[in-house]
């Protein structure tokens, strides 16, 4: 993972620990849509293993994860 993507996963899970799912969402979201591969299943093991898949949906057209809302 590199260090940028670090930051932002780490900037999410603050917004997780303080209570803030959505913000948690829509900060990995917005890193996932904008990283490589490589990157992009990065952050889906980190939203795996915080247990969070609910928080987000797939885009039907490029497959980037979108944060669920409601």
């Amino acid at each position: 993972m590199s260090n940028s993507t670090a930051q932002a996963v780490d900037m999410a899970r603050l917004h997780l620990r303080s209570g803030n799912p959505r913000g948690y969402a829509r900060a990995l979201a917005g890193e996932h849509r904008a990283s490589s591969k490589r990157q992009q299943f990065a952050i889906e093991a980190v939203i795996a293993a915080d247990a969070c898949e609910r928080l987000f949906t797939r885009h039907p057209g490029h497959g980037c994860l979108m944060a669920r809302e409601g």
